[in-house]
């Protein structure tokens, strides 16, 4: 677990990280952890920090993809919490989105992982469009960033500049790029979306889930150096 800014904490997993924004009435996640991070371990993590998991009021989810959706019903009914998620992707969060072209493969791994780890659905109590303004951690912006799915959203605080990018790009190992194709329902948006993304103010920085432990600032910079890249004489979308 990093406290990436104050009041914000990355619940760090092995491939998937997720986030808890704190508050004094209670607590924002930002999906719901994958594999090890499971409800428990996301308990463990916030009473560290002094905090816990009943304190939880609100889960909002990025994208339908089963590495942000897995535990969310879980931590549902253990918490009481309400659930926002992109109406876009609802058919991802049902698990029964018709996946064409070389995004069947990410369908297949999804199908094969909801059966192995007995995916449950959640309920959803409010489906979110782009634009819409969210109360918590002094307001989220949603902002529509598709391509990874088609309702693939990020989170922006214009109080703090930060943007909760979820899956728009990875940077493990100081290495940024876009998601691979296998895994994108129209890779050409993520073109538009990064260039979208850049285009914020983003003093404090950008925040990702699959991503090393550096600062916000790190990965914004590398948002900064992808949206060079794919301005140039595209393959670099392509590899």
């Amino acid at each position: 677990m990093i406290q990436v800014v104050e009041n914000c904490l990355q619940l760090r997993g092995r491939l998937v990280h997720h986030y808890a924004l704190l508050e004094d009435d209670g607590i924002t996640l930002i999906d719901g952890g994958f594999l090890s991070n499971t409800p428990a371990k996301t308990a463990a993590l916030l009473e560290s920090a002094g905090r816990s998991l009943s304190e939880v009021k609100q889960i909002i989810i990025t994208h339908g993809h089963i590495d942000h959706t897995l535990h969310i019903a879980e931590l549902q009914q253990r918490t009481g919490a309400l659930v926002l998620a992109p109406l876009l992707d609802r058919n991802h969060i049902e698990g029964n989105y018709p996946y064409r072209g070389l995004s069947r493969v990410c369908g297949a791994l999804e199908k094969t992982a909801r059966s192995l780890f007995r995916y449950e659905i959640p309920r959803v109590d409010q489906w979110l469009s782009p634009d819409d303004t969210l109360p918590f951690w002094n307001g989220l912006e949603v902002v529509s960033l598709p391509g990874h799915t088609l309702g693939h959203v990020g989170f922006y605080s214009s109080v703090h500049e930060i943007l909760f990018a979820g899956d728009l790009f990875s940077n493990f190992h100081y290495h940024p790029k876009p998601p691979p194709r296998i895994f994108n329902v129209d890779t050409t948006l993520i073109t538009e979306s990064i260039e979208r993304a850049n285009a914020l103010p983003l003093a404090g920085g950008v925040l990702l889930n699959h991503c090393h432990s550096g600062t916000p600032l790190d990965h914004r910079n590398d948002l900064r150096r992808i949206a060079l890249r794919i301005r140039r004489p595209a393959t670099y979308l392509n590899k």
